[in-house]
């Protein structure tokens, strides 16, 4: 198996296994709305940071599954490889930080948690920026259609 092979069945398996995590947390929401927790729905904070984890966890799992075919393109550049970590450490900080920061928090702010979500924003947009100049260099690759 190649390494760009294996970078594929790395994001490939993170993207179902984090896709699977955030939509069942979905389902926990809708849960605590049908039975009318009021830990849950008395917070405005907590109700919308969690959506937000839900939100972002599950959005970018499936950037993770998109990326796939740039992580299986032929010929990828090794110093993309911090860019790819990067992309999994944002997919894994940002909505954690969401969560966290809504299930103990002061009044009116969230908790110390939350200090994750522009980190992992950070990571991702650093994977947004060194993808960007990836695909506008000259000897860029594109996947091949299957």
């Amino acid at each position: 198996m190649s390494r760009e092979e294996s970078l594929g069945r790395t994001h490939r398996r993170f993207g179902w296994t984090a896709l699977l995590v955030w939509m069942f947390g979905g389902l926990v929401l809708e849960l605590f709305h049908g039975i009318k927790l009021g830990h849950y729905l008395l917070d405005p904070l907590r109700r919308e940071l969690w959506t937000l984890a839900h939100f972002h966890g599950a959005l970018l799992s499936v950037v993770n599954l998109a990326y796939v075919r740039w992580a299986e393109a032929p010929g990828l550049r090794p110093r993309l490889a911090c860019a790819r970590r990067a992309l999994m450490a944002g997919s894994v900080l940002m909505p954690l930080g969401f969560l966290l920061g809504g299930l103990t928090h002061y009044e009116g702010d969230p908790g110390l948690g939350i200090f994750l979500a522009p980190i992992g924003a950070l990571a991702l947009v650093y994977t947004a920026f060194v993808q960007t100049r990836a695909a506008w260099s000259p000897a860029a690759p594109d996947p091949e259609p299957r």
